[in-house]
């Protein structure tokens, strides 16, 4: 009995330091920028609502004071404090449940809230979000390469620093600076060797997508990344279905081997509602001729499961133009 009390005694101790140090933090905090009698963070809360143009607007309104405040946001998301509150809040005799507050649950949704805010605040801050990816936090690390992605920004000062983001310590650090990677194309040349190694031995525990997202991205930066041809053609004999086709679509964009073509189409077969092979068949033109019955299905009707998207529909007309312009009249694709 006597051990119970003291556990219980110690849970309320922590859960009361909890509440006490996530209060403090909200009173020192600086004064939060409004816009049209709003704060700046419950803009940030209408994003991904059916407001989320205006709430764009407003930060937009906002402007470059609102980057520190953003960045505080980030800190300050799913921190250990919040867990520990959130953890052993509903534990609580309902006296104390009375008198704290409850915890807010865990919005998996707010780095990319974040990210779209600082997107909103607009390019001219790019030199504060390069330098941000150097932040000692790995969540202000995470939302800036977030902020630079969404903005199509393709700097070429911040090349180097994701290059070392790839080993960062953080998982979504580590993810996020590899699609920037990619997304940011021939400008992303002096990150192949980065982007060789993390092919060759991924970064952390999700390997294999680690390896053919780094494939992709060496696909996407073209035949600037002739040197890991190599180790890409090893790759075709992967186990991993996915990483084949990354792999096979990258050899096509960089060295254009027509005997990849074959095995780009067996997957897309497989799983037809991938974007990136959709761009690579079009990419490839008459080649992929036999992709033509698998692009008029998806074309006539969804596939079962799985509704009719113009995410799919949209490359998947463009690619029928490229393979077959022919097929594309008869099935009505202008």
């Amino acid at each position: 009995m006597k051990r119970g009390r003291v556990i219980l005694v110690g849970v309320i101790v922590v859960v009361v330091a909890a509440a006490v140090t996530l209060t403090l933090a909200a009173l020192l905090r600086p004064r939060e920028p409004t816009y049209q009698g709003k704060s700046l963070s419950e803009w940030v809360d209408l994003l991904y609502t059916p407001n989320h143009t205006q709430a764009m607007n407003s930060i937009a309104a906002i402007g470059p004071k609102a980057i520190p405040f953003l960045f505080e946001e980030a800190r300050r998301w799913d921190s250990t404090v919040q867990g520990v509150y959130r953890t052993i809040w509903p534990k609580l005799p309902a006296i104390l449940q009375q008198r704290l507050p409850a915890p807010k649950p865990v919005d998996w949704n707010f780095p990319g809230k974040i990210g779209n805010a600082l997107m909103a605040v607009g390019k001219q801050e790019l030199p504060r979000l390069i330098a941000a990816l150097e932040n000692r936090n790995p969540r202000v690390r995470h939302v800036a390469i977030l902020a630079i992605k969404y903005m199509d920004a393709k700097p070429d000062a911040a090349v180097p620093v994701l290059c070392k983001l790839l080993s960062d310590p953080d998982d979504w650090v580590r993810g996020e600076a590899l699609v920037l990677l990619g997304f940011m194309g021939p400008k992303a040349k002096p990150a192949v060797p980065a982007l060789m190694a993390t092919l060759r031995f991924g970064t952390n525990k999700y390997i294999v997508g680690t390896r053919a997202t780094a494939a992709w991205a060496l696909g996407r930066i073209g035949p600037d990344a002739r040197t890991a041809v190599p180790w890409l053609k090893q790759s075709l004999s992967d186990t991993n279905g996915p990483m084949r086709q990354s792999a096979a679509i990258a050899l096509w964009r960089i060295v254009q081997d027509t005997n990849v073509v074959a095995l780009v189409i067996e997957q897309f077969d497989r799983n037809p509602y991938n974007t990136d092979a959709l761009s690579a068949l079009g990419e490839m033109g008459p080649l992929a001729k036999s992709a033509v019955p698998t692009l008029l299905k998806i074309l006539r009707s969804p596939l079962p499961g799985i509704p009719a998207s113009p995410v799919i529909q949209k490359p998947a007309r463009e690619a029928l133009k490229h393979i077959d312009p022919e097929a594309a009249a008869e099935a009505g694709v202008k």
